[in-house]
C-alpha cells in the first residue's frame, strides 16, 4: 500500500487523471505529435496550427574544401523536402475532458480537491479545499496542520518537518504528527474519490 493508504494503483488512477485535465485546460505538455507524411506545405496536414517539418538529408552539391588535411569549408547538403514527416502537437481543447466535470458530479471538497493536485493552481483552489480540511478537523492548530498536510501532497514535503511545526507552535510532536497524517489521509481519500468518479464519468 501506498502512503495514505492508498494502492498503487490509486495513485496511477490520479495520475493520469491528472495529466488529463491539465491537457484539457491548455496546461502541461502538450509535445505529444501526431505524425503525418504529406509533402511539405499540404494545407489539409498543417491547416492552422504550427507543425514541425522533419526533413532528410539530400544529395551532397558540393565536397569539402580541405587545405593540408584542414577543412576550410565544410561539405554542403540538399534537404530533401519531398514526401516529408510533418510533427503537429496536440493543442486542442479536450471537450470530452472538460464535459466529464458535469457528469461526474464531483460536489464537496472532490472537485477543488482534484483541480488543485491536477493544476497546482493554489489562489483559485485551495480556499475551498482549506474551508472542508477545517471543518472536517477541530484543533486549535488545524490550520498549520491543514496547510503541511497539503503541502506533503503537492510538493512531497511541507515547507517545514513536523517536529519543526510542533516546536514552534510548541505542542508534542508526536499529537502534531498524528494530527497531519489524519489530515492528509482524508486529503487523499478525497483525491481518490474525485479521480474515480471523473475516470467513471469519461466513459
Amino acid at each position: 500500500m501506498a502512503d495514505g493508504g492508498r494502492s498503487e494503483n490509486d495513485e496511477l488512477v490520479i495520475e493520469a487523471v491528472a495529466r488529463r485535465i491539465v491537457a484539457a485546460f491548455g496546461q502541461g505538455n502538450h509535445w505529444q505529435p501526431d505524425w503525418h507524411r504529406a509533402s511539405p506545405w499540404s494545407d489539409n496536414v498543417t491547416q492552422d496550427r504550427a507543425g514541425l517539418m522533419i526533413l532528410r538529408r539530400g544529395r551532397t552539391e558540393e565536397k569539402a574544401v580541405r587545405d593540408n588535411g584542414k577543412i576550410l569549408i565544410p561539405a554542403h547538403r540538399t534537404w530533401s523536402s519531398r514526401h516529408v514527416q510533418v510533427a503537429l502537437p496536440r493543442r486542442g481543447q479536450d471537450f470530452g475532458a472538460l464535459a466529464a466535470f458535469a457528469f461526474a458530479k464531483l460536489d464537496g471538497p472532490l472537485e477543488a480537491m482534484l483541480m488543485l493536485y491536477a493544476t497546482g493552481d493554489v489562489p483559485r483552489y485551495w480556499p475551498a479545499v482549506e474551508r472542508y480540511a477545517l471543518a472536517c478537523v477541530r484543533s486549535p492548530f488545524a490550520s498549520e496542520a491543514v496547510t503541511d498536510a497539503v503541502q506533503r501532497i503537492l510538493c512531497g514535503r511541507a515547507a517545514i518537518s513536523m517536529d519543526d511545526r510542533a516546536r514552534q507552535l510548541g505542542v508534542r510532536a508526536t499529537g502534531y504528527r498524528r494530527l497531519t497524517r489524519r489530515i492528509e489521509r482524508l486529503m487523499r481519500e478525497w483525491l481518490r474519490r474525485a479521480a474515480g468518479q471523473y475516470l467513471a464519468a469519461m466513459g
